[in-house]
């Protein structure tokens, strides 16, 4: 519905209840494949990242399945631990927030955005205990159910964060994941960068977002390019996505000019098995030579960086970063998000993104600003609760 842009909070609200109604009156077998095809349809387009990377299309199907599978898995293992409806759905939700190889883009608050709803594992619980309250007790217990019921709405009263007060232009490329890394387009798009850069600067912005990899060359190595961008500093903030080398490292980074000074802030969290093999590293080296032509994993850095311009702090994150926890540690109200899921087109991989960009930036109360080489960039602010939107109408 989301990637068909049907944004009806009455009509998602009444399927995440049925949809939870109809999970937990289901037997093992539909349990395993609830979670089968979630997992496939929620998930196949990671497996079209192979078409790059050299003969190896031929695990596209193999990858699909695989997904199925995992996550098949991980809604049947809670029926298996406990015949308690009330045990079994608490496990799963909690199951739900483990990442499997570092991949957390599923959980259950993703279906509960565009409901009035909260979006924490408690809400959760508390929406599917009513449902099964309904479903295994007597009338006497519907009491309970409403009051679990009304505890699994937002009710929180934040203030929303505040957009900066300087003009930000956000820029979103469509280079084919194909050419990227090609030398006449790595030219071809660092002569695009300029002119997005010029024109940002003749309409007076402050600030000029590019995407993940907008450079795709170690740009820390490259004095010419960095020179310019200092030069044009002069005039504009610039944020823009390129790859870093440094003491026999390779890192996937953001890089920050702004008054002729330049920082680098390298990623934290990385994509599994696209920048780093979460294997141990026997394994990931034998990988790395049998699928990836013995190409290096990248490095992490320790800790998320900030980027700071007139008196306000930008939280940098570089695509997949964006979802997880780690970039939202001391509460961060704005955060720069670079991506490139040129990789997955065509796809609902973006729209999968933006939820989870949505999904965190209500739960941290953070304004996201996503610039996309693909589809999808946009400003993301934090979703109104129930009870400001009451407040506000009663206002």
């Amino acid at each position: 519905m989301a990637h068909l842009n049907i944004t009806n909070y009455f009509l998602h609200s009444i399927l995440a209840c049925a949809g939870l109604w109809l999970l937990f009156k289901s037997s093992r077998a539909g349990y395993f494949f609830t979670g089968f095809f979630v997992g496939i349809f929620w998930f196949y387009w990671i497996s079209l990242s192979f078409r790059y990377y050299g003969d190896l299309s031929w695990l596209i199907p193999v990858v699909i399945i695989g997904i199925g599978v995992i996550y098949g898995l991980l809604f049947l293992i809670p029926s298996l631990l406990t015949n308690s409806p009330y045990l079994h759905a608490i496990a799963l939700v909690l199951l739900s927030q483990i990442a499997p190889l570092g991949f957390n883009w599923f959980n259950f608050e993703l279906m509960l955005y565009y409901t009035p709803f909260g979006l924490t594992s408690f809400h959760v619980i508390f929406l599917i205990i009513s449902i099964l309250l309904v479903q295994h007790s007597s009338k006497g217990y519907y009491f309970l159910a409403f009051v679990c019921f009304i505890a699994a709405f937002d009710l929180s009263n934040k203030e929303p964060p505040k957009m900066p007060d300087f003009d930000i232009q956000i820029v979103q490329t469509r280079i084919s994941q194909d050419r990227k890394w090609e030398t006449e387009a790595i030219i071809e798009h660092v002569r695009e960068n300029f002119k997005n850069i010029e024109t940002a600067i003749a309409e007076k912005k402050r600030l000029i977002i590019l995407p993940e990899t907008s450079f795709a060359l170690y740009l820390n190595k490259n004095e010419a390019i960095v020179e310019k961008l200092l030069e044009y500093s002069q005039d504009i903030a610039i944020i823009a996505g390129a790859l870093g080398y440094e003491d026999n490292k390779y890192y996937n980074s953001a890089y920050f000019f702004d008054k002729g000074v330049m920082q680098r802030a390298d990623k934290v969290a990385l994509v599994p098995f696209a920048e780093k093999i979460p294997l141990p590293d026997f394994i990931s080296y034998y990988i790395n030579e049998l699928f990836f032509e013995g190409a290096s994993d990248f490095s992490e850095a320790p800790h998320a960086s900030d980027f700071t311009m007139e008196g306000i702090k930008i939280r940098s994150a570089v695509c997949f970063e964006g979802s997880r926890k780690e970039i939202y540690e001391g509460n961060p109200q704005i955060i720069s998000v670079i991506s490139n899921n040129a990789w997955f087109l065509p796809s609902i991989e973006p729209t999968m993104q933006n939820l989870m960009l949505s999904l965190y930036a209500a739960k941290n109360n953070a304004i996201i600003l996503h610039s996309v080489n693909g589809e999808g960039g946009k400003i993301i602010v934090p979703r109104k609760s129930l009870l400001k939107t009451v407040l506000e109408f009663g206002s």
